[in-house]
């Protein structure tokens, strides 16, 4: 394959989850993206923003826990979204912190991140049709908690809306999955996520680890990405 064969994997990802879900991708359809200021998070918002007119607001949750990666992911999120701002159509943006500093995360990210969505909704006053999320490897009991969590939020609510993940109607290959995200975002906006999840601080500013599960999938699509380029 070559490197423009990647560029369009998530707009296809996105294509196929409208088509399972029902969606248009039209100005009417109110979209909730869930944002980390990760590679996914990040390629997901800007390929939703560019081939679809869905009304997108943006979420992002600093996670303020013992890998200490918040002020490093906070970065990454003010940055990637002002590029966005200046580069892309217009959309909402909020953000919120949550802390947990025990020895364990105080539980799953994808349970927080859908509860979160469901105070989103409620704290904006706003009927949202999809929340999305970035790709996520979860065992089936991360689902149903997640899942579970997610229905008791919005049991009040006159609309209870669909949670939707593109990313996942990629290809299973991790590599690959991981190339056409990363290849699915303009040149810059690719300089600006952060991927890490034991990050060091330095004067300069923060250090990958190079040795956290993240670091080893970029380190594996930047090596087919070489390839690629030869």
């Amino acid at each position: 394959m070559k490197i423009t064969d990647y560029e369009l994997k998530v707009k296809n990802g996105i294509d196929t989850a409208f088509e399972y879900h029902g969606f248009k991708g039209s100005k009417n359809e109110k979209a909730l993206v869930l944002y980390s200021g990760g590679m996914d998070s990040v390629s997901l918002a800007w390929n939703l923003l560019e081939h679809t007119q869905q009304d997108v607001h943006i979420h992002a949750i600093h996670l303020h826990n013992r890998e200490n990666r918040i002020n490093a992911e906070a970065v990454a999120i003010k940055d990637s979204i002002e590029f966005m701002q200046q580069n892309q159509r217009e959309f909402t943006f909020s953000s919120s912190t949550y802390s947990w500093l025990t020895d364990y995360a105080g539980g799953k990210d994808m349970t927080l991140a859908l509860f979160q969505a469901a105070r989103v909704m409620a704290g904006t006053g706003q009927l949202f049709n999809v929340v999305y999320t970035g790709d996520y490897n979860m065992t089936k009991e991360e689902t149903a908690e997640a899942y579970g969590v997610f229905n008791a939020a919005c049991i009040n609510r006159r609309m209870k809306p669909i949670w939707a993940t593109p990313l996942d109607y990629m290809t299973k290959i991790s590599v690959d999955r991981s190339l056409g995200v990363y290849l699915s975002m303009p040149e810059e906006l690719r300089e600006l996520y952060w991927s890490c999840r034991k990050p060091l601080q330095s004067p300069a500013g923060f250090i990958t680890c190079g040795t956290c599960h993240a670091c080893e999938r970029q380190h594996r699509m930047f090596e087919k990405l070489d390839t690629l380029s030869e």
